[in-house]
């Protein structure tokens, strides 16, 4: 695939726009998360992504790295994060902006937990999800920093008032027996005297994925960098080869439950509780002491356990006031334990336990909306955040497993209004105002406008400026191996790191462009779109040998350029198929070279087929470009293909059986962009009462 394919399928696009075809009126689809108030998707300045219930069911996803695999301009990237185990684990990009500027949310709420997120996709139960809304551009002016590149927002299922009870079980493993999955998720709602209830269970048992490395250790003096040869230590030069984890050996124990009662026709109050239990362990090439040896060693075998837990409450109340009048206000807490312990394999050393830490996340939100007139409808809001982190990797001490706090608070201030200009021609324009405790204070602004011409085809036209406050790693990190030498964040001083870094936060301008279309059975969609990225933040090397490291800088300037094409037909009530491309030019202006792990082209086919009435099945293809895994674009990985097959058969109206294979051709994947096992065979089944 390259730019003549792109050319090709944008010129079809349009012919088929030219076609003449009876209106067929769609099914609405309503959405909140671009707006925070509910609003037709048809009325969106930006680009929104919902995926359904319905669509993780053909896919059969277990949780939500699953789904987001499959979801067109959103590409996993390995995290960057000092941990050992940071190549085996993925976060989400969008639009080729960087893991740090995706914000995931769940129920419209932080979580607290590791920096760039990268477990979040497995720890999230697809079971538990009623829809996703992917918001793609900067979305600060509603939701601050981090969401610089754009918005997850995975929704929980709501009761509204049913009864229902879903069980699910469901077992997969590859062809070699390796990376066996287990998963097993229970969901129940109903309403008991006005209370409506919701509760649901999840656990998920992995075993390990492993590719054998080959390793051959040094041993430096961690106050000077200098080698230290065998004489000093006679692990120094070791060599030998070890199965390096790719996917964990885990448990991951998801609970939840949540009350919501109308106390009055105008008052509802609800509360909701989420906890869940994680054990990991693995085998990486990291660093390590050892006992009576001189020096650190480094690339040498180590293994690492996770035991981990996050509790997450919130209380909310919403206020009708009358038609065109309503406020609600939510408080919410999400605390995240990490227990992490580190021991060498090839010699005996003691448990390092730097990588352990507490993170806790509380927010005060209230959100009033006011139709001011038949053409206004004005949102206020007002926030306010405090994230804290306790955590030994912090501390500057790199021998020291004591714990250093670090705090940053937000309070912001937005206001937005939805404005109806005529019949045909809708605006939203919001402002947003954050004062941040540790970096300057930012203003954001958003404006869009919708264009219906006709009744089948609109434009849509949007501008939003964004950005994205350092984050605690980038600032005070103290890692004593990253990569091919250390990690320090851009305000520590040491040995080696002999000044501090003024790092600014990340600034962002997005620009976009869309013509959308709607003919009976036929939906289409072309996004052209711009992003400047100014003072992004990149992990800069300095340094040889034993005296390298790396620290958070500021890059100049970042220029995104790309193209979207969303085609979607309904060929009758048994076949329909969606069709997605991406295009990205991306570019860092200081070194005129392409970022990182970020496809030129990706693309997606989905055939969904219905051959008996009871009997469906789904097949996907994915397409991923070539793209660079170092700054100076030396290294470029191959382009890939992947082939997924899924079938459902319904046995009566309770019980499905569902089973597939995907990567159906044992495509193989550079490891440094994509954890894939190979062949993989997965059955299941599911009952719904």
């Amino acid at each position: 695939m390259n730019k003549r394919i792109i050319i090709s399928t944008i010129a079809s696009f349009f012919a088929l726009q030219s076609l003449n075809a009876n209106e067929v009126k769609l099914e609405e689809i309503l959405v909140t998360t671009a707006t925070k108030t509910q609003k037709s998707i048809d009325g969106v300045s930006a680009s929104i992504v919902v995926i359904t219930k319905e669509d993780i069911e053909k896919i059969s996803a277990t949780t939500l790295k699953d789904v987001l695999d499959k979801v067109p301009s959103i590409n996993s990237q390995f995290g960057r994060f000092p941990h050992a185990s940071a190549l085996s684990k993925g976060s989400i990009s969008i639009r080729g902006v960087g893991a740090n500027g995706t914000l995931i949310l769940l129920d419209g709420k932080r979580l607290s937990g590791e920096t760039e997120s990268p477990y979040e996709m497995s720890r999230i139960p697809a079971s538990m999800i009623e829809r996703i809304e992917i918001v793609k551009g900067s979305m600060s002016t509603l939701y601050g920093s981090d969401a610089i590149g754009g918005v997850i927002n995975i929704i929980t299922k709501k009761n509204i008032g049913t009864y229902q009870t879903t069980l699910d079980v469901k077992y997969g493993s590859n062809a070699y027996s390796q990376a066996r999955e287990k998963n097993a998720n229970f969901s129940t709602m109903g309403n008991i005297n006005g209370f409506k209830y919701k509760a649901y269970a999840s656990t998920l048992d992995t075993s390990s994925y492993k590719i054998d490395k080959a390793y051959k250790q040094k041993v430096i003096n961690p106050n000077t960098g200098a080698e230290i040869l065998p004489a000093g230590n006679p692990q120094s030069g070791k060599s030998g080869v070890l199965g390096v984890t790719y996917g964990d050996e885990s448990t991951v124990n998801t609970t939840g439950v949540s009350l919501e009662k109308n106390v009055t026709d105008n008052l509802t109050l609800g509360v909701d509780f989420n906890y869940f239990k994680e054990d990991r362990k693995g085998q990486y090439l990291g660093s390590s002491q050892g006992t009576n040896l001189n020096g650190m060693i480094l690339n040498t075998p180590v293994k690492s356990k996770d035991d981990n837990s996050r509790v997450d409450y919130s209380a909310f109340a919403k206020y009708y006031v009358n038609d065109d009048l309503s406020t609600s206000l939510r408080f919410y807490e999400s605390y995240y334990k990490k227990r992490n312990e580190t021991t060498p394999i090839n010699f005996a050393g003691p448990v390092n336990k730097k990588f352990s830490a507490n993170v806790k996340i509380d927010n005060i939100e209230s959100i009033t909306t006011y139709a001011l007139n038949n053409a206004n409808l004005l949102t206020f809001g007002l926030d306010y955040r405090k994230e804290t982190r306790d955590s030994a990797a912090i501390n500057p001490n790199p021998q020291s497993s004591e714990f250093v706090q670090k705090t940053i608070e937000y309070k912001s201030v937005y206001l937005q209004d939805e404005i109806e200009l005529t019949d045909s021609l809708n605006a939203t324009i919001g402002a947003r105002y954050d004062d941040i405790s540790n970096a300057d204070s930012k203003a954001t602004f958003q404006a869009g406008v919708v264009q219906k011409l006709g009744d089948n085809t609109r434009i849509r036209a949007n501008y939003a400026s964004g950005y994205r406050a350092p984050d605690i790693a980038e600032l005070y990190v103290v890692a004593p191996l990253f990569k091919d030498g250390k990690r320090y964040g851009s305000e520590v001083i040491n040995a080696f790191k002999t000044s501090a870094y003024d790092l600014k936060p990340e600034k962002s301008d997005t620009f976009e462009l869309a013509l959308v279309n709607s003919f009976n059975n036929f939906n289409s969609e072309i996004v052209l779109f711009k992003t400047i990225v100014k003072d992004k933040i990149e992990s800069v090397p300095y340094g040889t040998g034993g005296s390298k490291y790396y620290t958070s800088e500021n890059l100049d300037k970042v220029d995104i350029n790309g193209v979207e094409v969303n085609l979607d037909y309904k060929f009758n009530d048994s076949f329909d198929t969606t069709f997605n491309l991406t295009y990205l030019d991306t570019k860092d202006k200081s070194t005129n070279k392409e970022l990182t792990y970020t496809p030129n082209l990706s693309a997606s086919l989905n055939l969904n087929y219905k051959i008996l009435d009871n009997l469906s099945s789904n097949l996907a293809l994915r397409y991923i470009g070539k793209q660079y895994e170092d700054q100076l674009n030396r290294n470029k990985v191959d382009d890939y293909t992947l082939v997924d097959l899924g079938l459902s058969y319904d046995i009566n109206k309770i019980f499905t059986l569902y089973g597939g294979v995907d990567n159906i051709f044992d495509k193989k994947v550079n490891e440094n962009v994509d954890i894939n096992v190979g062949t993989y065979y997965f059955a299941g089944l599911r009952a719904k009462f």
